[in-house]
């Protein structure tokens, strides 16, 4: 059986990076393929669903019931906060750009590349590029 993944981390919708990631985890929930995972407290989802300041839960809801992007983004720009293009494209370049920054993220990444059959790895060095590398998009 083929893992279902969600989009790829830099995949953009209304210019920001992570959000059609975002919603298929919202969808992919809903149906309880996620393994209990709740994707809407931890990593990118939750800096985006702050940055936007919105619900996780009335995200999930309205993601679940409209019927593609465009009506999700509409949806956003009108509950969500508006962010100047400039605005957004820094928030882009800090999500795409992190990587660990303390000792014990560092090994915790480097335990995750390993678990991933990447160990050894010099070129994947965000957390973008390990999503990339361990859902088959970086080879």
């Amino acid at each position: 059986m083929q893992k279902l993944h969600p989009r790829s981390p830099y995949a953009r919708l209304g210019g920001y990076v992570h959000l059609p990631r975002l919603i298929d985890k919202a969808k992919l929930h809903r149906k309880g393929l996620l393994d209990g995972y709740n994707y809407k407290t931890v990593g990118f989802d939750k800096h985006l669903l702050a940055f936007l300041k919105l619900d996780g839960d009335a995200f999930e809801e309205a993601a679940h019931g409209l019927d593609d992007d465009a009506a999700i983004l509409d949806w956003i720009q009108k509950n969500g906060v508006q962010h100047a293009p400039d605005s957004i494209e820094h928030w882009n370049e800090m999500m795409i750009s992190r990587r660990p920054d303390t000792a014990a993220k560092k090994a915790r990444f480097l335990h995750f590349l390993k678990e991933a059959g990447g160990a050894g790895r010099k070129d994947i060095r965000t957390y973008f590029d390990l999503i990339e590398f361990d859902e088959g998009r970086l080879k």
